[in-house]
């Protein structure tokens, strides 16, 4: 992060506290629209890309057969 997306956080939470209850549950609520929103961009980006929709698709097989590996397998080869 940066020093005026610091800035900027600090005083959003400074105002925030300012606010009423209900005002503050209304901030809440813009917040989880908004990262919903952004969750929604993020996925369309990901299934307009045919390659990598394939891709996920395929180790969703994988995994429904059994093909993969155990994390701890893994690690220990890292």
């Amino acid at each position: 992060m940066n020093a005026q997306t610091i800035s900027i956080g600090k005083s959003a939470l400074e105002d925030y506290e300012k606010l009423s209850k209900k005002r503050k549950k209304e901030v809440a609520d813009y917040i989880a629209y908004l990262k919903a929103l952004e969750e929604l961009e993020a996925t369309k980006e990901i299934i307009s890309d045919e390659n990598f929709l394939e891709s996920i698709m395929r180790g969703d097989e994988d995994f429904k057969e059994g093909r993969f590996k155990k994390w701890s397998e893994v690690r220990e080869d890292v």
